[in-house]
């Protein structure tokens, strides 16, 4: 399903407390596809609102900011997604390789919307903890989110592999 390749690493803008994964985001527009890296993911479960977050940086600066702003010195836009989950439910269905599909509200460009999510918890290691890493597709559609031009026609999907679940 998932064949992504990730690098966990330290999140320096959290502490260096939480795990951080690479993501790769791509854009299908008819027969032509985008694809971008993006680094430093960070995938929170908040285990008392058994709620899972998903934090990253996509590469949309260059949409919203004016012409001739240095686009390097903006790391582009926030993407925050939540996702309500049963901990207790994935645990149990950890090395099931199941797929579960929910709804999530995504916050891009401060609009927030409902997105559809498909996600399948993995073996971690160290799963007696209750510990688990997550493989998960996020699609949405940057019409939504106020982001138009040149993406008018575009649909796009980050897809996130074997990451590391932070418990918070």
């Amino acid at each position: 399903m998932l064949l992504l390749i990730t690098k966990c690493c330290n999140a320096q803008q959290y502490n260096n407390s939480y795990r951080t994964t690479d993501a790769v985001m791509v854009g299908i527009n008819g027969a032509s596809q985008i694809e971008d890296r993006l680094s430093g993911a960070v995938v929170a479960l908040f285990t008392n609102l058994h709620l899972l977050n998903i934090r990253l940086n996509t590469p949309f600066n260059s949409i919203t900011d004016p012409p001739g702003i240095n686009s390097m010195l903006y790391p582009g836009l926030s993407f925050d997604l939540k996702v309500k989950v049963d901990p207790n439910q994935i645990q149990t269905c950890l090395t099931s390789a199941r797929v579960f599909t929910a709804q999530g509200s995504l916050t891009i460009n401060g609009i927030t919307q409902p997105v559809n999510i498909q996600y399948m918890p993995l073996p971690s290691g160290t799963e007696q903890n209750g510990d688990f890493n997550i493989s998960m597709n996020i699609q949405f559609d940057p019409r939504e989110f106020d982001l138009r031009e040149p993406y008018n026609n575009s649909q796009f999907v980050i897809k996130i592999s074997d990451a590391t679940v932070n418990r918070v």
